[in-house]
């Protein structure tokens, strides 16, 4: 009998403890809620935002462009401004005169359109500054190079004849003339590929956290391609030109023909010839009575990546 007595004590000092929380937290309740239906006036920051700029120009906007307001209004209201930082926003063609390098907020033109921003249980009592100043500059419209960055590597036997091509190239950026200025490229991220084989097709996304957020692009990404094909070497023999020989004088020269390997696009191997090269040795090249001539490649085609010249001196002799 007494542990049950025990047990029903425990309950009811239990269920008396949770009536006096409920009864301590409607009071609280109550409190606060008294307390934020009744009027307070005090002073808060408000951060500007602009509104309605021209479209040819681009407000230089900074910390320094607030209004500290001083209000009348319910405790609700307050709350909700020290739980988020309020703005305010100025329509720069209606409440700001221009001049060459500002645009001027006066609070004798402007009190209205700061005003409307308050509902009609708002009273504002003051607003300091009196006047702002924003500094802007005119918008640009300038082309900017695209800077790729890759790190490719190609499987053997397999490589690119032509340029990697990007779409677009240049990128259109809109913004201050004095930022544009500074502005020479735009980077891509970094594509990194290895033991390719076969034609690339990616998106790259530039970098544009770098670049200032009042610098507007028309692009964010560009597209790549690389045409990836089937390489072979070849080795053609083809004749030495002498060039530049005074009058008077006749040479003889060995060897009169030179190979040449050269690495290329298996699609167009067949279509390299001798006629596709010109080597020539200038006879104006030849210093401290030298018995030799430098063969020099001159031409070759567009479709050939690279190529070497087997033979580095051609022997000759002054027959008259």
């Amino acid at each position: 009998m007494t542990v049950l007595q025990s047990k029903f004590g425990k309950v009811i000092r239990s269920k008396k403890i949770n009536v006096f929380i409920l009864f301590f937290l409607l009071a609280f309740i109550i409190l606060v809620l008294t307390k934020l239906s009744k009027e307070y006036t005090n002073t808060i920051v408000f951060n500007i935002t602009p509104e309605n700029t021209p479209e040819e120009v681009i407000v230089l906007n900074d910390s320094t462009h607030q209004l500290k307001v001083t209000l009348t209004t319910y405790g609700f209201k307050w709350l909700s401004y020290y739980l988020k930082k309020p703005d305010l926003s100025l329509n720069f063609k209606e409440d700001l005169n221009k001049t060459d390098d500002y645009f001027i907020w006066s609070k004798s033109k402007g009190f209205s359109g700061v005003n409307e921003q308050f509902d009609k249980n708002t009273t504002i009592k003051s607003i300091t500054p009196d006047t702002l100043r924003f500094k802007y500059d005119t918008n640009a419209i300038k082309y900017i190079p695209v800077k790729i960055n890759t790190d490719i590597t190609y499987s053997p036997g397999y490589d690119v004849l032509k340029s990697i091509k990007i779409t677009p190239d240049s990128i259109k950026v809109i913004g201050p003339k004095t930022m544009l200025a500074r502005l020479e490229y735009i980077e891509t991220e970094t594509l990194t590929l290895k033991n390719v084989k076969t034609p690339i097709q990616e998106t790259l996304n530039l970098k544009v956290n770098d670049i200032d957020e009042k610098i507007k692009l028309d692009h964010t990404a560009v597209n790549l391609e690389v045409s990836v094909e089937r390489f072979t070497e070849g080795t053609i023999n083809i004749p030495v030109l002498i060039v530049n020989v005074p009058r008077g004088i006749k040479l003889k020269h060995f060897p009169k023909r030179v190979n040449i390997s050269y690495y290329t696009s298996l699609n167009v191997f067949n279509t390299i010839d001798e006629t596709s090269f010109k080597v020539v040795c200038d006879y104006k090249d030849i210093k401290d009575n030298a018995s030799y001539l430098t063969p020099k490649l001159i031409e070759q085609p567009e479709q050939v990546k690279s190529t070497r010249l087997h033979q580095k001196k051609i022997e000759f002799i002054i027959t008259e």
